[in-house]
């Protein structure tokens, strides 16, 4: 029996509440010594029909709290049994499961820092005696990284995710907010940067209500380049969206100083972003950011596929902001919009 088997259906019903049917059945079949399940006159006692009787003793048999005997004729008798004899008797085989796999993993874990030496050796060669910087080759080894780096951070996890990565409501998705939730239930800060077009998503708007109440705090930007993420101040990895089957999943850097200085990166970016809130919706509150980015990148020559590509948002909502940009500053053509922002940014008071 499997674990997943040992726990279905048992407590998912409201039926093993006192006073409910299951309940008046295993009372009454104290009060009898044993009852017969398709005995009419005790469904009748117990003023239910027959069809609810046998639903409550299939409930009660489950639960291991009626054993069943074969009576005289061949009828079929049930006798309660005690509630903690019940308990031992489903709880025992789960218990020495869930012990011989600990025992597995534990084996496992023994077996596998057996070969790390070796392994550690290999990359201290392979990077002349540097194994600061490690190129992770695919998924799998990404994440068994990842799990080991969230294992041991005990301070701070800061991520840097870019181009709609919560707005997939598939597995991975649910793996970052699965992740962070489990370092917040651990005392660790969690701060997440996003792009401004998660406010608008709803499949990654309903992800960061669930970080968002658990305590992490969110904040939101125009652009973002590479997805990052770094535990405390010791680990970080520079991850590859989408690459080839040739391109590596991305890079872990041990290095202290080299995450240091990614970190002092991510603080100029955090401390420009607009804070998010589950209780907010669209881009009311990030319009002048999101605005100013978009006259940034046109400035720049990108098309407005391109503009809406690195924003994260679709076409169509690009070319409407890119009009509400347009309006605001009076302007005819894009050209106009970033020689006129570019006047404005010329002509502010430098900053004390």
């Amino acid at each position: 029996m499997s674990l997943s088997d040992g726990f279905a259906g048992l407590g998912t019903a409201d039926a093993d509440v006192p006073g409910s049917e299951p309940a008046r059945v295993y009372a009454h079949a104290l009060r009898r010594g044993s009852i017969v399940e398709d005995d009419e006159l005790f469904a009748a006692e117990l003023g239910l029909g027959t069809d609810r009787v046998r639903a409550a003793v299939a409930h009660l048999k489950e639960l291991h709290l009626l054993r069943e005997e074969r009576g005289t004729g061949g009828a079929s008798v049930l006798f309660p049994v005690d509630p903690d004899v019940a308990q031992a008797s489903l709880i025992l085989p789960i218990d020495e499961e869930v012990h011989r796999r600990r025992a597995t993993i534990s084996r496992l874990r023994q077996r596998l820092n057996d070969f790390r030496p070796h392994y550690l050796e290999t990359r201290r060669s392979a990077s002349d005696g540097d194994a600061s910087l490690v190129e992770l080759r695919d998924a799998d080894e990404l994440a068994g990284h990842l799990y080991l780096a969230a294992e041991h951070c005990s301070g701070e996890y800061v991520a840097l995710l870019p181009n709609g990565l919560l707005s997939t409501g598939d597995e991975t998705s649910a793996r970052v907010a699965d992740g962070a939730l489990g370092l917040l239930a651990r005392g660790v800060r969690v701060r997440l940067l996003l792009q401004h077009a998660v406010r608008s998503d709803i499949r990654a708007r309903k992800v960061l209500t669930r970080l968002h109440i658990g305590g992490a705090e969110i904040r939101t930007t125009g652009e973002l380049g590479r997805q990052l993420v770094a535990f405390d101040e010791e680990t970080a990895f520079l991850l590859n969206e989408g690459g080839g089957a040739d391109e590596s999943a991305g890079v872990m850097i041990h290095s202290r100083s080299a995450v240091g200085l990614l970190l002092d990166l991510v603080e100029c970016t955090w401390s420009g972003a607009q804070q998010y809130s589950a209780e907010e919706r669209g881009y009311r509150t990030v319009a002048d950011s999101l605005h100013l980015t978009i006259v940034q990148l046109l400035a720049d020559g990108l098309t407005d596929e391109a503009v809406a590509r690195r924003l994260g948002i679709s076409v169509r909502t690009c070319r409407r902001h890119i009009a509400a940009v347009l309006r605001d500053l009076d302007a005819v053509s894009r050209f106009q919009a970033g020689v006129r922002v570019g006047a404005a940014r010329q002509s502010a008071p430098p900053v004390a």
